[in-house]
């Protein structure tokens, strides 16, 4: 592995811990409301399965899957699927 494509992947991890980051976030924020986990689980799980949804959000990563898949080599790739991740949002505390 190269020095910029192992930037790149760390880039790529970085973006799945700030998404992850997010999600425990949020789980706290809905825990510190008092609201029931298994209230808040029961809609996520609802939403998870919802096969509608499924589809609209998988196509707005469409586009990602195709560039991929057209690229043959691996470093490119991966520099394209980082283009279509969030970045990292600034801390306000």
């Amino acid at each position: 592995m190269t020095a910029d494509e192992k930037k790149r992947m760390l880039l790529l991890v970085r973006a799945v811990e700030n998404l992850f980051s997010e999600n425990c976030s949020l789980q706290t924020v809905l825990a510190s409301h008092r609201i029931a986990k298994s209230v808040w689980r029961r809609e996520v799980d609802r939403l998870m399965n919802d096969r509608e949804l499924k589809e609209q959000l998988h196509a707005k990563f469409q586009h990602l899957y195709d560039e991929i898949e057209r690229i043959p080599e691996d470093s490119k790739a991966i520099e394209e699927l980082l283009k279509g991740l969030p970045i990292e949002k600034k801390r306000w505390n």
